[in-house]
């Protein structure tokens, strides 16, 4: 499909044929031009002319984009053209509720036009038109529009200021100076930390330049990905999408990506696969780091590593992208802005306007009593988690809410019961229990469950940053049961029954079973006596719980101290 508009009145204004065309085109029509090599050459020079391109709005990037998502959604392109030459570029996609973004949606960082003229407007709101004529009752969302792109349109304008929202956003980024990050990695907690790995094996710092070695870790990176952005967002990119991992291996073999990890042994601690060329990274693609060493904040530590690497490559900026993270405010060097764009009708721009305006009162009212803005924002978050709860429980029904809500009473009547294990009992039949094993934690069912996932995974992320680990089960991709122990033995002190133990006493915390694994889930204890056995130096140890699980344990074959 394609609409050509060769006069389009804007504002009461008639724009010559000479002087301006401009070409929609969807579906095939856009994927058939993405073959043609003249347009390709001339979208290249624009690009490059572009004082505020960046890679997003590559043709390298988008038509891989466009041929990976093609049966997901549907390819917008409109390009002006003056005397035959590519003056201007829109790329969208709309998706199948109807939403037009720009392309690449959520893995483009930044959504806009491309035009040489830094000041023109004319071929933004030309496009905009045409877009609307075509698609006349669509929402157009365009996040980020970077710094430097005129949106005056969007407030003087009589025709667009009812119906455009511009939100501003701070874009925290990290100017390269290897005298900065030499410094930051020195200080003490910093120092700290990177001792404390190195006594677990060799910590290495990998830039992966080859694709095979690329393929060979990508699963657990993705992997990583999706246990900490499922956490803090509720989003398993990886999971959901089976496109992602072809989309970002097709960018890898256009050198597109920058691979780095960071390793002890052959472990991968953390990883960041950011998206750029020579000059400037943005931190869009794979940022992860594996929950087990969350205490250590891996993270921060492969980016100023990570920021020492670029000072050597030569790169000038390392873009954090906005976003109110913690980690962002703390690695940010300097501070540029972004903005979202929304278009809609007159309603939709005054609902944003309504809901921002209240949304900066609650921000300012806060501060203003003393609230500080990290209180403010776990305000938030948690605010985010009991809606969430709140609509897990609603699509339960009611049956079965109040079937789990009287679970729940009965789980919270809790009392401390000491359970000893012997060495030597019979180890055939076993199941296979796993240690931290963040693919298990990911197949977590909430159906059925009082905790909804993001609850399940961020509870899971706590007690890996307080230094627990996770003892799990999982059959045909859906966690079965797990457990949670402390990161060392227990001090015997600590407990009522300091008199009658020997050894090691263990804490089990967060015991969990899905009720498809109820049958087994004595052995399942077994198992997890089994191999908490073989790191035991005692001939029998003991398991604290305040569960009552007391026959499951039973038929385990522990006994119960009293």
């Amino acid at each position: 499909m394609s609409t050509t508009i060769t006069k389009i009145k804007t504002f009461g204004v008639a724009i010559p044929p000479a002087t301006a065309s401009i070409k929609l085109l969807t579906g095939s029509a856009v994927l058939n031009l993405l073959n043609d090599e003249a347009f390709l050459d001339g979208w290249n020079r624009l690009n490059n002319a572009c004082p505020w391109a960046t890679v997003f709005q590559h043709p390298s990037f988008v038509a891989t984009w466009y041929r990976v998502y093609e049966n997901d959604w549907l390819p917008v392109l409109i390009k002006g053209e003056q005397a035959g030459k590519l003056t201007g570029l829109l790329t969208l996609a709309m998706d199948k509720k109807g939403l037009i973004t720009g392309a690449g949606a959520n893995q483009a960082e930044y959504q806009v036009w491309i035009t040489a003229d830094a000041n023109d407007e004319a071929f933004i709101k030309n496009a905009l038109q045409v877009l609307r004529r075509t698609f006349p009752r669509k929402k157009v969302l365009l996040k980020y529009v970077p710094a430097g792109v005129s949106l005056v349109f969007t407030k003087k304008d009589p025709v667009f200021k009812k119906r455009c929202f511009v939100k501003t956003s701070p874009q925290p980024v990290m100017l390269i100076d290897e005298a900065h990050f030499t410094s930051e990695l020195k200080k003490k907690n910093r120092r700290e930390k990177i001792n404390r790995l190195k006594k677990m094996g060799e910590l290495s710092f990998e830039r992966i330049t080859g694709f095979n070695r690329f393929v060979g870790v990508f699963d657990e990176l993705a992997l990583q990905s999706d246990f900490r952005k499922g956490a803090m967002y509720n989003k398993v990119a990886f999971k959901t999408d089976p496109w992602r991992k072809k989309f970002l291996l097709l960018l890898f073999q256009q050198n597109i990506l920058h691979t780095t990890l960071l390793k002890i042994n052959d472990k991968i601690v953390s990883a960041n696969v950011s998206i750029g060329d020579n000059r400037q990274l943005h931190l869009q693609g794979i940022n992860s780091f594996d929950a087990a060493y969350a205490r250590y904040s891996p993270g921060i530590i492969h980016f100023l590593m990570l920021g020492k690497l670029l000072a050597q490559e030569g790169a000038t900026v390392f873009d954090l992208t906005p976003g109110a993270d913690g980690y962002k405010e703390t690695l940010a060097t300097d501070y540029s802005v972004a903005h979202t764009l929304s278009i809609g009708n007159n309603y939709h721009g005054f609902t944003n306007r309504l809901k921002t305006g209240l949304n900066n009162y609650l921000k300012n009212a806060a501060t203003s009593i003393g609230i500080k803005r990290d209180v403010f924002k776990k305000g938030q978050r948690s605010y985010i988690l009991l809606r969430g709860k709140c609509m897990h429980m609603a699509r339960q029904g009611v049956a079965s809410f109040f079937a789990l809500f009287f679970n729940k009473l009965k789980s919270t009547r809790k009392t401390s019961k000491c359970w000893v294990v012997c060495k030597g009992f019979a180890t055939s039949g076993l199941l296979n229990c796993r240690r931290d094993d963040l693919h298990h934690l990911l197949q977590y069912d909430q159906q059925g469950s009082w905790y909804s996932r993001q609850e399940f995974l961020a509870d899971a992320m706590d007690r890996f940053t307080a230094g627990g680990h996770c003892y799990s089960w999982a059959e045909d991709g859906r966690l079965l049961a797990c457990v949670w122990i402390a990161s060392a033995p227990a001090e015997n002190t600590a407990y009522k029954f300091v008199h009658e133990t020997e050894g090691f006493i263990i804490s089990l915390s967060a015991l969990y079973c899905n009720p498809k694994g109820r049958k087994q889930f004595p052995l399942f204890l077994r198992s997890l006596g089994n191999v908490l056995a073989l790191d035991n130096p005692h001939s029998s140890f003991y398991l604290l719980t305040d569960r009552n699980e007391d026959r499951a344990f039973e038929k385990a074959g522990f006994y119960r101290l009293q």
